[in-house]
């Protein structure tokens, strides 16, 4: 017999319904062991697990001392400098390639050893840069222009880096992370280990009478280069078409898919030694492609600063975490209504 449009038809149960809850129940019983046996097969890592702190983190790797006090270099396909925090309690899981360390997977606190913005800001009033530079020059430019911008936009007071400059070539200190190991116990002791690091910035900011002191290295690194393109620690630049305009000598500053460059690296510690935030950001290429081959001519970092727009926008997404947000201006309840007045008598003219 067909059913007409509307009407309704009750279909026969063909399973009871305590049956039907019984297959339902065995059905995820059974899907629910063949997760953990899928689980248990196929683990989430496949590496060598390794608990302990971190004693360098570098863009290419991150190195580990554990807690039965054997240091461990583990290199990574990833650049966690701004992430991981030097001291960080961390668990890695690495796997050996032919007497090479690769990192698996590692975690970390979600703040790292860093603290937050507002809480860096709220304790600074006063600073000291401690400038290093490796294979750079003309980097005197560039430890001025960040003075500057942290003067103006953080309202800091920046003391001279000659002073801290000073310091550090008087003190010998090379902290190790033999430094974490208590002698009377054997075990790990990272404020051990943190309080040898930051020995020196202790001993800046107590003759300097500053709050903290920012340690600005600039390096010189390989960038990769692709159609003309640099790219390195977090920025890209074209090293190619209108670049080649200067006529210099040529010099040993670049080859085939690839061109030395200018990384800024920077620790800001307090002034009893803690890190409190850092950062590490690619600067300027170091060489610009001289027509369509694999030669190049030097760029030297005064050129950067010619640049007054493109500098200015690298300090504002370098240094622009440390700068307190602008919020817009408040307008007094009484100001309102006197600007709420005057539309009114203006729509009615």
């Amino acid at each position: 017999m067909l059913l007409k449009f509307g009407e309704a038809r009750q279909i026969p149960r063909l399973i009871p319904r305590s049956s039907l809850a019984q297959v339902l129940t065995a059905f995820l019983l059974l899907g629910a062991t063949a997760l953990l046996l899928y689980a248990s097969e196929n683990p989430r890592h496949k590496g060598t697990k390794l608990e302990g702190y971190t004693t360098a983190v570098q863009p290419d790797s991150i190195t580990v001392f554990d807690k039965k006090g054997q240091e461990l270099k583990i290199l990574t396909d990833k650049d966690y400098t701004s992430i991981v925090g030097l001291g960080a309690e961390v668990t890695v899981w690495y796997t050996n390639q032919g007497g090479v360390y690769r990192l698996e997977d590692v975690e970390y606190p979600n703040e790292g050893f860093f603290l937050p913005a507002d809480q860096i800001r709220a304790n600074i009033k006063r600073i000291i840069i401690l400038p290093k530079s490796e294979g750079v020059e003309n980097t005197a430019g560039l430890f001025t222009a960040i003075s500057k911008y942290l003067q103006d936009n953080a309202g800091w007071f920046v003391a001279p880096p000659e002073l801290a400059e000073e310091i550090a070539s008087q003190a010998k200190t090379s902290p190790s992370s033999l430094d974490a190991i208590d002698p009377k116990t054997g075990q790990v002791d990272m404020q051990r280990f943190l309080e040898a690091q930051g020995s020196l910035v202790m001993k800046i900011a107590a003759e300097t009478r500053v709050d903290a002191v920012l340690e600005i290295k600039v390096e010189k690194v390989k960038a990769d280069v692709h159609g003309s393109v640099a790219s390195w620690d977090d920025v890209t630049e074209v090293v190619g078409g209108k670049g080649t305009r200067a006529l210099s000598k040529l010099t040993l500053i670049g080859g085939r898919g690839w061109v030395y460059a200018a990384t800024v690296d920077m620790d800001l510690w307090n002034r009893s030694g803690r890190l409190l935030w850092k950062k590490r950001r690619g600067l300027a290429a170091l060489g610009f492609q001289v027509g369509m081959g694999s030669n190049y001519r030097e760029r030297p970092l005064t050129e950067v600063y010619a640049d007054g727009e493109a500098m200015e926008k690298w300090l504002a997404t370098t240094l622009g975490a440390l700068v307190p947000p602008v919020t817009p201006a408040q307008v007094s309840p009484e100001l309102t209504k006197q600007l709420e007045k005057a539309m009114k008598a203006g729509e009615e003219k």
